[in-house]
């Protein structure tokens, strides 16, 4: 495979060379022959002075142009034609296979032959922008997620988030409307017979308040007029007759919306989205007192944990994003065979946008693995603060890896079919020509 895309370069540069010094000729042959016509013409003239008649100018006989007929099919014939061509310009003793860089070898063969696995291959640009990327999200998860508040650890003053601080102080307009308006069963206090339920964890204990969780049960609650909630234990109840059923399910929708955001603007917040789920977890010992991770979770939202600061942790990977997609954008813009690489990989791999790029994709989960193990590194000089743990980093990560691994995973139709629908229409647009300077060889 690599051989033929060896000799198929060396032709086609010999022939981009060949046209450039035919066209040199062409205008050398054009110059003379204006040069000749005007000679015959102030000869024609001489002639007439003298009277005497201008003879008929007898035809010319054309010389065919010679064809290139060696087939690109017949790799022996093609090796044999370019030596030729090498030994006329008098280059001898020199490999065909030393003309050719490695590195656009390597790209043509990933552009034009398919295998049975969706790959990209980042180069060293796309390394250093991933590894940036990463850098990026460290430091902004150093410097403004940290931990919720300020705090005391182990003994030791911890410094909060600035942004989490900031966030904590916003007001809701028309808070205690928005309180009267949009009344829930699942926001009852008393009367729950669950484990641990008291009102400073009520909303962490109730899958109605969770922002994802709550967007199915919590509206499932509302129409039913019960209550959703998971005990300190680790038993889920699920209990009813805290109001009128609503069999209306937009307005148990609007209702579910409504009451979310006049929560998370409260004292306590709203959890983190899926946070709630980790009180069905009664595994494990993971701290110095030694906590379920149920219990863990517990401690942490109770800390300050909820949704301001996700939004907080949300900017780590907001960055990182930021710089991936500057990058991709920039870089295509500017360098034209990388724009064609990507376009090219964005049909095999039928990317709907950047985001899904099998190219971003990878710088993604270098980005996102680099971001993820300096906030691992981050909680381990902090004596294992759980607090210190970017949940929203450790999501991007995990999504990171997931859509790349389904990437790899197409089966082989589907990643044959794709590379031959992308190489149709690379043929059909067209083989952009490789300039005779690029090779090693001629530009020395």
């Amino acid at each position: 495979m690599t051989e033929l895309a060896d000799g198929l370069e060396v032709v086609l540069s010999w022939e981009a060379l060949a046209t450039r010094e035919l066209l040199d000729q062409s205008a050398v042959d054009l110059a003379a022959v204006q040069a000749t016509s005007e000679g015959i013409a102030r000869l024609e003239e001489r002639l007439r002075a003298f009277g005497l008649s201008v003879p008929n100018a007898t035809s010319v006989q054309k010389r065919p142009m010679s064809r290139r007929a060696d087939s690109l099919s017949d790799w022996e014939a093609v090796r044999a034609r370019a030596a030729r061509e090498l030994a006329r310009r008098g280059v001898v003793g020199v490999s065909l296979d030393e003309l050719l860089d490695p590195d656009e070898v390597r790209r043509l063969e990933a552009r034009f032959y398919g295998g049975y696995t969706l790959k990209t291959r980042m180069d060293a640009y796309d390394t250093a922008a991933a590894c940036l990327a990463g850098l990026v999200a460290s430091l902004v998860d150093w410097l403004v997620v940290r931990v919720p508040k300020d705090m005391e650890y182990l003994g030791k003053p911890v410094k909060g988030s600035p942004l989490s601080d900031w966030l904590r102080n916003l007001e809701l307009p028309f808070q205690e409307r928005f309180e009267k308006w949009f009344k829930v069963p699942y926001d009852a206090v008393r009367g729950v017979d669950v484990k641990g339920f008291f009102p400073k964890s009520h909303r962490l204990q109730t899958f109605g308040h969770d922002p994802i969780v709550g967007l199915v049960v919590g509206v499932i609650d509302i129409l039913r007029g019960g209550l959703t909630a998971v005990g300190r234990d680790g038993k889920l109840a699920v209990l009813s007759g805290f109001a009128e059923p609503t069999w209306n399910p937009f307005k148990a929708l609007v209702w579910q919306i409504g009451h979310l955001i006049s929560d998370g603007f409260t004292s306590m917040g709203l959890p983190a989205p899926g946070w709630s789920l980790l009180q069905l977890f009664q595994i494990g010992r993971l701290d110095e007192n030694e906590r379920t991770l149920a219990e863990l979770a517990r401690h942490m939202y109770l800390k300050g944990y909820d949704s301001r600061h996700f939004l907080t942790m949300t900017s780590s990977v907001a960055a990182a994003s930021v710089v991936l997609h500057g990058y991709f954008w920039l870089r295509r813009k500017l360098d034209p065979v990388y724009e064609s690489d990507a376009a090219h990989e964005s049909i095999v791999g039928r990317a709907a946008g950047t985001s899904d790029h099998p190219r971003v994709l990878a710088m993604s989960l270098v980005a996102n693995s680099l971001g993820a193990a300096a906030n691992a590194g981050r909680v381990t000089i902090q004596s294992g603060n759980p607090l210190a743990v970017n949940y929203a980093q450790w999501l991007a990560w995990t999504r990171s890896f997931y859509q790349w691994t389904q990437a790899k995973l197409s089966s082989p139709n589907d990643v044959l079919l794709a590379h031959g629908r992308a190489n149709r229409l690379a043929l059909y647009e067209g083989w952009s020509m490789l300039e005779a300077e690029k090779l090693p060889l001629l530009s020395a």
